[in-house]
């Protein structure tokens, strides 16, 4: 990849910096009523974070814990756009040191005469987690990757937005030049909004252990116009004692390391009570062992509905679109780069000082991390529209 004007370990962004946007961001979306961001308030943002780094070695993004309530996923550089990628409830399914141990020996017998480095956590296909070492052998350096929960190892290949599976790709080296300086802008646009405090406040805001206790200190002068969020309507008639029980949509992990679309489709099929196991579906979205699915997987929610379900393919997604298909209760398939989720909401702030910027949310169900129990594995989770590259929906309604 040529070097960029713009090389991303120029513009990295300060721990303390990430841990305030962390903060800011839970904040803001408190005034929205969105679920999750209210048990937050009464928690905090803690000082030690996680890097995980591109497979291209460089740092790419820094998570952060509340307390036991979840996780925010910050931006390592400004050439991502958006200081805050994500706000993932509930504890975490994988383990990075438990993979580790276990890979060890593993990677030895692949490479028995080699020089292997130490482990490094990367972002592989975003989302997606993994273990990477770097191998030297006989002169010739190459990446061996590793999903950090399945502990499969994963090939490298570009991505295409054309295919959903199990592969690896460089998030940085994704970013040509006009996307980073546009990154930039943005930015420092949500800078100059989320942390335009004096450094007074900014100090106690990493001292609080309740977010609730400045809250509104950092609301009112940000002068926060228009909050609103909608997630899909829930039922309780199939509720239990179980976490995981049917609540008309629910989470569900991937069974399998490319399942990512089947695990999607089930989870937006279930909505509307057509159940099926997931290698029941799989054959439908055109999946191929190793390889994943095709993007447009339409044809297969149409087919196991016995057509009852009017499935759209759209390759141009936008948020007004996304927003228009929550406002109707329909369920969607996102997707982007590599990667199948479903989405069942979204969440919008509008603030006006020192100048007007949108923060825009969707309410994702990602079946990563991969579980053979379906009701283990997966994430939910507040993802920033902006933040990535979306590559098509699915969106889905009824025939009438």
């Amino acid at each position: 990849m040529p070097v960029s004007k713009y090389p991303e370990k120029s513009f990295f962004v300060d721990l303390e910096e990430a841990r305030l946007h962390a903060s800011m961001a839970i904040v803001k979306h408190s005034t929205t009523g969105a679920p999750g961001f209210a048990p937050m308030l009464k928690s905090y943002v803690r000082s030690a974070s996680t890097a995980i780094y591109d497979i291209n070695g460089e740092k790419l993004f820094n998570d952060y814990a509340v307390g036991s309530l979840g996780y925010v996923r910050t931006a390592a550089s400004k050439v991502l756009g958006s200081p805050v990628f994500s706000i993932e409830m509930g504890e975490r399914s994988w383990n990075f040191r438990s993979a580790c141990v276990k890979l060890g020996p593993v990677v030895k017998k692949q490479f028995p005469n080699a020089r292997i480095s130490a482990p490094k956590l990367v972002c592989y296909s975003y989302p997606k987690l993994g273990v990477m070492y770097t191998v030297n052998n006989g002169g010739k350096t190459e990446r061996a990757i590793y999903d950090v929960a399945s502990l499969d190892k994963i090939p490298e290949k570009t991505a295409d937005g054309k295919t959903e599976g199990a592969f690896a790709w460089s998030f940085y080296e994704s970013l040509g030049d006009a996307a980073r300086k546009k990154n930039l802008t943005r930015f420092e646009q949500v800078e100059k909004v989320s942390l335009g405090h004096t450094p007074q406040f900014r100090k106690q805001l990493l001292s609080v252990k309740k977010l609730d206790t400045v809250a509104k200190g950092i609301i009112a002068p940000m002068n926060i116009k228009i909050t609103l969020s909608k997630l899909l309507g829930f039922c309780s008639h199939y509720a239990s004692t179980e976490s995981r029980s049917h609540h008309c949509f629910s989470l569900h992990g991937q069974q399998k390391n490319d399942y990512c679309a089947v695990a999607t489709a089930q989870m937006v099929l279930d909505y509307y009570r057509y159940y099926y196991t997931q290698d029941q579906i799989a054959p439908s979205l055109g999946y191929h062992a190793g390889g994943g699915c095709p993007s447009d997987q339409s044809a297969g929610y149409e087919s196991l509905s016995n057509n009852h379900i009017d499935a759209t393919f759209d390759t141009a997604p936008t948020w007004e679109k996304a927003k228009a298909q929550i406002d109707a209760l329909h369920p969607m398939k996102s997707g982007i780069q590599g990667h199948a989720r479903a989405c069942a909401g979204y969440s919008s702030v509008i603030t006006l000082f020192p100048h007007s910027v949108t923060d825009k949310k969707l309410y994702i169900y990602d079946p990563w991390p991969w579980n053979a129990s379906y009701k283990l594995g997966g994430t939910v989770k507040w993802e920033d529209w902006d933040a990535i590259t979306h590559t098509n929906f699915v969106f889905t309604k009824l025939r009438m």
